[in-house]
């Protein structure tokens, strides 16, 4: 059995250096990491790491993988940011980047969506869907 620790707001596994300081403290080669990076952008006002920099580091170590796309209102006077889920092309998270740097890593597991909540989200989701193929084909993973 394979077990994913999700990067996730607001828990132990919230950035990747904790994700990999985690799995290093577990150490066992079943146990490896959902690199979710919608949470690691979610979890800041302003993320401590860019999102780039994340799936660079934790994707040799991915088990499983599911990606949400978020779209991010800063408001600085209230120290706050807001986040509105949306499709995968429309967010500010560089999915051409992610997919990238997961194919380089070797990386041959699932790629699940977190699907869209609001508006017609068998629509959003099925452009995240089309996204992901284009994307998955371009590095000759269809």
């Amino acid at each position: 059995m394979d077990l994913s620790i999700e990067l996730h707001q607001h828990s132990l596994a919230d950035t990747s250096w904790a994700c990999l300081h985690l799995l290093d403290l577990i150490d066992r080669p079943n146990v490896g990491v959902n690199p979710d990076l919608g949470n690691l952008y979610w979890n800041y006002e302003t993320p401590e790491e860019t999102v780039e920099a994340a799936i660079v580091a934790l994707a040799p170590r991915a088990r499983y993988w599911h990606c949400k796309q978020l779209q991010r209102l800063n408001i600085p006077e209230l120290e706050r940011s807001y986040f509105q889920p949306v499709a995968l092309p429309d967010g500010e998270i560089d999915y051409r980047f992610a997919i990238a740097a997961m194919v380089a890593a070797g990386y041959d597991g699932y790629l699940a969506l977190e699907g869209v909540r609001a508006g017609d989200q068998l629509y959003n989701d099925g452009r995240s869907v089309r996204y992901c193929k284009e994307l998955l084909r371009e590095h000759g993973r269809a």
